[in-house]
């Protein structure tokens, strides 16, 4: 148990500090129906430190993460501007081919260095097992400059995200918050995904979220379980890494896959006999 503590500790503090901002962030994102802006904005940030590796800087520096910010940026302006001028065009579409664009960039950049099949293993997989203290204080102060604006701004998120596009038009107030929903978004990716990798991040945003809202109608209670749940499924991915010796990132995310499998089949249960029931 204690060597457990010793070289998971500082993992487990930073599931649980992405789990609180991501399960905000990924009910939002259920409810507007984008569920790959997470992945796309991931992989811009991923770009971002391709570029800096490419220049030589090192991928958790300053440089890396101000590249990776405004790659991020530039993606929040280009999702926004595209659907401000031309709302026909389906949202996923257009998220789709910014990740395979920025996913081939970031290989072609990569592909310059003879590390490059590391990069690129590092940018999906993460480096979580090896995150420090430093980094998950580092985390926390960030997420936390970001969780005090969001707050104050909830209620507008939650008016825009709760919105049917074809049914209302896209004015400039709606892009407006779309802009800030998805640069908020972008900025806590890009300020963990040295760390967490792309599927990690992806992972955190979207499971814990759609658990949420399978079991609860208000945005509170989607917060709390989905929150609890990442916290939770994140340290028994953690457990059976450290006991199994399984590349840590890839575990926690097979495991909360199978958590989401499990809960689905389980309300698909009760669900079943209360009718029977009923």
């Amino acid at each position: 148990m204690s060597d457990f503590l010793t070289f998971m500790a500082a993992p487990a503090a930073g599931c649980l500090v992405m789990s609180l901002l991501f399960t905000f962030f990924g009910i939002h994102v259920l409810k507007r129906g984008i569920v790959f802006i997470d992945l796309s904005m991931a992989q811009l940030a991923a770009l971002g430190t391709s570029l800096a590796f490419a220049l030589g800087m090192e991928e958790d520096s300053t440089g890396a993460i101000l590249l990776s910010l405004g790659a991020v940026l530039t993606g929040a302006l280009f999702f926004t501007l595209v659907r401000l001028l031309n709302p026909r065009i389906s949202q996923e579409s257009i998220i789709g081919i910014v990740y395979v664009a920025a996913a081939s960039l970031a290989v072609i950049v990569a592909d310059q260095s003879p590390r490059a099949a590391e990069h690129i293993q590092h940018t999906l997989n993460g480096s979580i097992l090896w995150i420090s203290w430093k980094d998950v204080f580092t985390l926390l102060a960030a997420f936390t400059l970001l969780a005090i604006p969001l707050r104050l701004i909830r209620k507008r998120l939650a008016v825009f995200s709760d919105k049917p596009l074809e049914q209302e038009p896209y004015t400039r107030e709606w892009a407006l918050w779309d802009f800030i929903f998805y640069l908020t978004l972008g900025l806590a990716i890009a300020v963990c995904i040295h760390s967490a990798g792309i599927f990690l991040i992806f992972t955190l945003l979207i499971i814990p979220a759609a658990s949420g809202i399978q079991l609860f109608d208000s945005f509170g209670g989607q917060w709390l379980a989905g929150t609890a749940s990442g916290i939770l499924i994140s340290g028994i991915g953690l457990i059976l890494s450290f006991n199994f010796d399984l590349p840590t990132g890839p575990t926690v995310v097979v495991v909360f896959a199978l958590s989401y499998l499990i809960l689905l089949t389980a309300v698909r249960f009760l669900t079943a006999r209360q009718k029977i029931s009923g």
